[in-house]
Order: C-alpha cells, then sequence, then structure tokens
C-alpha cells in the first residue's frame, strides 16, 4: 500500500514537472511570436541606405549586406544592442559606415566614400583622386572645384588603384602638395609641373612660382598668410617663392592683372 502511494505522488509530480515545462514552451513560443512580430524588420521597408560621395563603386545592397549579415540583425533591438557595443564594419574604398537605429525600429546606414582631394585631367576626363591617390571617380567637368593637377605624364591611371607618374617621385609631391592645401584650407584652381618638375599654383587668378624640391610645406603654410592678407583684392600677383626655405623668408610680387572697376 505503501509503494502503490509513493508511485501516486511519484506520478503526480512528474506530472506537475510535466505541466511546468508545457507551459514554459507555451509561454516561450508566445514570447517569441511577441518578440518576432514588435522587433523583426523588413529590409525593404524598415532599412535605408545613404551612400555620401561620388564614385558609386557599391550599391545599397551591398552595402546593407556589408553591416547586416547575421541572423540577429534580422531584429533591431538586437541589431542596436550589438552595434552599441561592436564597431561597423566596412568595405574598401569607404570612408566609414554608420548604423543608427531609431525609437521606431527603423535602421539607417549611411555610407561616406573617401572624399576626392584633387584630380587630373586625361583624356577629356577629370579623374578624382582621394588621399591615398586612389582614383574614385571620373567626369567630363570638374564639378567639384578641386585643384586641377596638369604637366605631368602618367604611367598608370586606372580606376579604384592609385595613379602612378611616369617620373615615380612626382606622384608623391603630388600627394604633398594636395594634403597640405587641404590641411591649410587653401582652395587651388591648378597645380602646374613645368619642364623641369617646377610647380606653379594657383589659387584664385594669383600665381605662386614654388620652384622644384620634394615637399612644399613651408611655402604652402606661407600662402595661407599671403591669401588672407590679399582678401577682396581686385589685383592679381605673381608670388615668387622658389627660393623660400623658412616662413620667415621675404616673398617678392609682381601685378599681373589689373581688373577695371566700374
Amino acid at each position: 500500500m505503501a509503494k502503490v502511494v509513493k508511485l501516486e505522488k511519484r506520478s503526480e509530480k512528474l506530472l506537475k514537472i510535466l505541466m511546468f515545462l508545457l507551459l514554459a514552451v507555451l509561454i516561450l513560443s508566445v514570447a517569441v511570436v511577441f518578440f518576432k512580430k514588435k522587433y523583426r524588420i523588413d529590409p525593404k521597408t524598415d532599412v535605408s541606405v545613404t551612400i555620401i560621395g561620388m564614385s558609386n563603386r557599391y550599391t545599397e545592397e551591398q552595402i546593407r549586406d556589408c553591416v547586416l549579415n547575421k541572423w540577429y540583425h534580422d531584429y533591431w533591438i538586437l541589431t542596436k544592442w550589438y552595434y552599441k557595443y561592436k564597431s561597423v564594419p566596412t568595405l574598401p574604398y569607404l570612408e566609414k559606415i554608420t548604423v543608427n537605429v531609431t525609437k521606431e525600429g527603423k535602421i539607417e546606414i549611411r555610407a561616406y566614400e573617401k572624399m576626392p582631394i584633387g584630380c587630373i585631367k586625361e583624356m577629356n576626363y577629370f579623374l578624382y583622386f582621394d588621399s591615398d591617390g586612389v582614383i574614385v571617380s571620373s567626369k567630363t567637368e570638374n564639378v567639384e572645384k578641386l585643384p586641377v593637377i596638369t604637366g605631368l605624364t602618367y604611367s598608370k591611371v586606372t580606376m579604384y588603384q592609385p595613379f602612378e607618374t611616369e617620373k615615380s617621385n612626382l606622384a608623391r609631391v603630388v600627394m604633398n602638395i594636395v594634403r597640405q592645401l587641404q590641411k591649410s584650407e587653401i582652395t587651388a584652381s591648378e597645380i602646374h609641373f613645368g619642364e623641369d618638375d617646377e610647380v606653379i599654383l594657383w589659387c584664385d587668378g594669383n600665381r605662386f612660382d614654388l620652384g622644384t624640391r620634394d615637399a612644399y610645406d613651408v611655402q604652402i603654410a606661407m600662402i595661407r598668410g599671403i591669401l588672407d592678407r590679399i582678401d577682396g583684392s581686385q589685383l592679381k600677383y605673381d608670388f615668387h617663392m622658389e627660393n623660400v626655405e623658412n616662413i620667415t623668408d621675404n616673398v617678392n610680387a609682381t601685378l599681373i592683372e589689373r581688373q577695371s572697376v566700374e
């Protein structure tokens, strides 16, 4: 009789455990359904991709697949938590990719292409290059109003690859000049290389003869100050900086243009 009672108690205990497990499974199933319904995203309507740049190397789908490539990225809340603690991946030729998840559960992806800092005119095309010298796009016009490199002969100009000059050292010189111009916030229309590789820089109608050297940091730093001093002037000058070595050196200038005043 005692054995029967024990068996009944054990059966009741097992039944309670089984009922508890079934209830837990039911609750979990409901929770999963609720979670999917509330947090699951539709890539077509809930994900927006904005590409900032001009090369159009990647499609929106490629960028989306780069960022949302795990099962948990199907849910906006998990994506938000994930990218709160993890860095967003990127792709070659992109500066960065950012991900923003809104309170409404929308995922906003912004891809920033490496911005061009100069261009080469070749075969009636303006070929734009980034801070690494990589050709990132081509246009029939200089729509970006960036400095145009003239007077050089190139051994290699291929899209999405660094340009190469016949004289290998001049590619490095070009990049040095353009980076320094960007750093000093100087807008130049043309960087011309003469027969002896001497550099002539044109800024707002003013000519700067920089001579031949490996780096032009000092000259460009001085140009920033010169442009500030002549800002608003209708006179245009040719500044002779071929022999400048120090920022305190004197710079000779000759008048090259006088605009009429009405």
